[in-house]
């Protein structure tokens, strides 16, 4: 009887998830893949919006594609594309006010001058929102043929700046206790937590990278613009400043609405020119030699998605990753692999199971390049370390070679403000509570948890060592947990290549003995599952079981197929065609 209410409660279950999902999701899948996408027209302009929050890589949840949400890997594939595409004649581009990672903006804006050098045209539209425009969501786009602000914005692209608050006071004020190791005194990633305000050495890392990345910017800024560095220094230090002095400082070409400059955009792209939105832009079918490409995006952890039939976004789980690896590597019509990472770090574990599955594909034959995203940190450095090349952007973060850990004690606290009082009974080893949040370390409890972080720690550098051919005190050197830029890591050996997505692309090529332009087939690892594979994971149905089960009662539930079932009962025809229009 049991097992019987067990196997009815699973059933029950399941039907009011199916009845949930299917109406919401389905619908519109179904919908979409029975009408044709309309031809897409002779002469197009691409709009691109950069306002939207933008990741670095597409979302492993298989229902990812009914939102709008944008990328970058898609951004730049897309934008090369187009350059080759007789079709497009420009790009229409909304300018980011704020949330653009410097290389994030750095490798749009590549993407784009790659465009122009095609003979196509860029068009640009910055609107400020009672926000001031950042700095890099301006080098994005600073290298536009005509770059728009609205009249009534001023120009404030005014710097950089690291602002952060510290909880050290907050803790001990409420009698909590951060009690954490780590290595060596760059690695500052609890700073918040523990501290008042900028140590000596946080505050010089912090500095070293704010004032390489302006650096970084300044260059670019004075090379799109046509001025000298100089002058950018002293336009960028000057805002914020009205629209008119930022003209007169060739800082921005023209003034209007957004809506003036997508004509402005139109009438450039010719009689009977279309805007049509990049996410809606397909490129011309062709094919090539087979690169993978191993999607890497969040915080490193160990485990797996299978167990979510939603998949999982904002994390690099180790089991997936590394399959994705091992899958690629054993593909016998993959000719190398780039593995795009963009990740602060994560467990020691899970970015030692990455990198050991990068060893495998190389011992199996098959070249490994490593681009680097807006941050590949910490562990997203460990992953990489290992490759046959790795790619940065200029202002790409990394390095970060060093390790922490910890523990919050909150026992005095529970005690103090709620009476609340702990005990305990244990038998093994003496170090057997040595994480309990109730207590603080012991001596010999702290001594063993040092001991973890500075063997890990070790192990780090060894890693980084064998895999950039350096000493252990080169890498000493520039380890220590500090946080690098592209082009400073560049300098350390660090990072072989200055550049993004495209130039690992290129280095892929050349270490397969392909040539330097050669078209190539790009193929994603992890697969994304399709949302049937997903739901039969919820459902614990075969693929083909929950495909059918969803397309009946997505069908019998739209009120477009009863309203098409009711013409046709009355055999009104028109009824019906219209019926099934898509609005």
């Amino acid at each position: 009887m049991k097992q019987f209410l067990i196997t009815v409660a699973g059933v029950l279950v399941g039907l009011v998830l199916f009845l949930v999902v299917a109406p919401i999701v389905v619908v519109s899948l179904l919908v979409s893949s029975a009408s044709k996408a309309p031809a897409a027209p002779s002469k197009m302009v691409i709009a691109l919006d950069l306002r939207e929050e933008l990741t670095d890589q597409r979302s492993q949840n298989p229902f990812a594609s009914l939102g709008d949400g944008a990328n970058i890997l898609d951004i730049v594939t897309k934008l090369d594309a187009a350059g080759r595409d007789d079709r497009v004649k420009g790009v229409f581009v909304r300018a980011a006010t704020s949330g653009l990672a410097p290389a994030h903006a750095e490798e749009i804006r590549d993407a784009l001058r790659r465009f122009r050098s095609h003979g196509k045209f860029v068009v640009a539209h910055a609107q400020n929102e009672d926000v001031r425009m950042s700095m890099p969501g301006y080098v994005a786009v600073a290298d536009a043929d005509e770059f728009w602000l609205q009249g009534v914005s001023e120009f404030m692209p005014m710097g950089l700046s690291a602002e952060m608050s510290f909880l050290g006071g907050t803790l001990a004020r409420y009698r909590i206790q951060l009690q954490a190791e780590a290595r060596e005194e760059y690695k500052n990633a609890l700073n918040t937590l523990m501290e008042e305000g900028f140590t000596p050495a946080h505050r010089e890392a912090t500095e070293g990278l704010l004032n390489n990345l302006y650096a970084i910017m300044l260059r670019h800024i004075a090379e799109d613009r046509g001025i000298t560095v100089e002058a950018a220094r002293a336009a960028i230090e000057a805002t914020p400043m009205t629209s008119e002095r930022a003209i007169e400082l060739k800082l921005i070409d023209k003034l209007g609405s957004p809506e003036a400059a997508e004509a402005a955009a139109l009438a450039r792209g010719g009689q009977g020119a279309e805007m049509i939105q990049l996410s809606a832009y397909t490129p011309p079918s062709g094919s090539g030699p087979v690169i993978a490409v191993v999607l890497g995006e969040g915080e490193i952890y160990s485990g797996t998605s299978e167990n979510s039939p939603f998949g999982e976004s904002g994390a690099m789980l180790g089991d997936d990753i590394s399959q994705a690896l091992l899958d690629a590597s054993e593909a016998k019509d993959v000719r190398a692999i780039v593995f795009r990472v963009s990740s602060p770090g994560g467990t020691i574990a899970a970015s030692d199971q990455i990198l050991a599955a990068l060893r495998t594909a190389r011992e199996r034959g098959k070249k490994v390049v490593v681009s680097m995203g807006s941050m590949a940190a910490s562990g997203g450095y460990y992953v990489s370390a290992e490759a046959d090349e790795i790619v940065a952007n200029p202002t790409t973060l990394t390095g970060s070679i060093g390790v922490f850990g910890a523990k919050v004690v909150l026992g005095p606290a529970l005690q103090h403000y709620f009476s609340v009082r702990s005990d305990r009974i244990s038998v093994g080893s003496p170090q057997i509570a040595m994480f309990s949040p109730n207590e603080p370390f012991t001596p010999a409890g702290r001594q063993a948890f040092a001991g973890f972080i500075t063997r890990s720690y070790e192990e780090f550098m060894g890693r980084v060592a064998a895999g950039r051919h350096l000493t252990r005190d080169q890498v000493h050197a520039s380890a220590r947990g500090r946080v690098w830029t592209g082009e400073q890591a560049k300098e350390r050996r660090l990072v072989d290549h200055l550049g993004g997505f495209d130039t690992a692309l290129v280095r892929a090529r050349a270490l397969a003995d392909l040539r330097p332009d050669q078209r190539v087939t790009l193929r994603y690892y992890p697969s994304q599952k399709s949302p049937f594979e997903a739901l039969s994971a919820l459902f614990g149905a075969s693929t083909e079981t929950a495909r059918a089960a969803v397309l009946l009662g997505a069908v019998l539930g739209d009120e477009r197929v009863s309203e098409l079932l009711n013409a046709a009962r009355s055999n009104a025809a028109v009824r019906a065609r219209e019926a099934l229009q898509v609005e």
